[in-house]
């Protein structure tokens, strides 16, 4: 009867090992600033679905992850006949969500910044042979990449409406909260102040500084891929454990997992796997997370 049990800590103790190496491997980043911005809950999440490229409300997502957790929920119970099990799944379903949510939302803002690479080189081009400012960033909004596109024809637009170039920009930076963009919308308010006196450097030193971050955020995602797979693969090994052994030695697995031990085990193993792959998923995404903005200088 003791076997089993023995058997699942040795492999929790040795999981729990590898993974905190996986994540001392990890590269740290720190962050010089933080936006703090007094919104309520519903207003954080749904910036985060927009910054995510999600067509879905705050509200829908909600009730999205609660679907999907009761869904994994009954199928942890079917597949392990265990109801600690099940809560594992419903909580694993509803949280995991947010996890999608929170990488594809990191994935979005890099896209945007590498992105960016591509207006300098245009607003670069436009000066280059001897259009104002305005026009060059009319062509931003014809040829931009899509993911920018629509910044840059709000900002054209803004321009043509009101002639403010200052507040179009201003109000962009606003809402989009990327530091490339915010040293970008500097660079552009400084030339419009100054009567458009040397900006041609400016955008020189930003593409190659934006080049530069993009270049070691691809070596350092490359790197980090085969080892999150590898952290993905131990975190589930004790639940594939447990599901082939109710199929392979049923008269082992249910008589334990069905006592009150058996369940605090599954909890317990569920906490620090999901825990483990946590900690390892936001400090290796520290390394090629998007600093948070620090604000336009105006």
């Amino acid at each position: 009867m003791l076997y089993g049990p023995n058997v699942l800590f040795a492999f929790i103790g040795a999981t729990g090992v590898l993974v905190l190496v996986l994540s001392i491997m990890a590269i740290p980043h720190h962050q010089i600033a933080k936006d703090v911005e007094d919104q309520s809950f519903l207003g954080r999440l749904q910036r985060k679905l927009d910054q995510a490229g999600l067509d879905i409300t705050a509200t829908e997502f909600l009730k999205t992850s609660m679907f999907l957790g009761v869904v994994l929920g009954v199928v942890a119970f079917v597949l392990t006949n265990a109801l600690a099990a099940a809560l594992l799944g419903a909580l694993l379903g509803f949280f995991g969500y947010w996890t999608y949510l929170e990488d594809r939302r990191e994935k979005s803002r890099r896209a945007y910044q590498e992105a960016l690479l591509d207006v300098i080189n245009i607003l670069q081009e436009g000066l280059a042979s001897q259009h104002t400012l305005p026009i060059a960033l009319n062509l931003a909004a014809t040829h931009a990449p899509e993911i920018v596109r629509a910044d840059f024809v709000e900002i054209a637009t803004q321009m043509t409406l009101h002639e403010d170039l200052e507040a179009a920009l201003m109000q962009v930076a606003a809402r989009r909260r990327d530091l490339i963009f915010d040293r970008l919308v500097e660079a552009l308010i400084a030339n419009q102040r100054t009567g458009g006196q040397q900006l041609g450097p400016v955008l020189a030193a930003l593409r190659e500084s934006v080049q530069a971050l993009a270049s070691g955020r691809r070596r350092v995602a490359t790197a980090q891929e085969r080892i999150r797979w590898e952290a993905r693969i131990v975190c589930l090994a004790p639940f594939t454990f447990i599901v082939i052994l109710r199929q392979t030695a049923p008269d082992l697995q249910g008589p334990f997992y069905a006592s009150l031990f058996g369940q605090i085990a599954i909890i317990a193993v569920g906490i620090m796997s999901a825990l483990a792959y946590y900690i390892m998923n936001r400090i290796g995404s520290r390394a090629v997370q998007p600093l948070e903005s620090a604000g336009v200088s105006a």
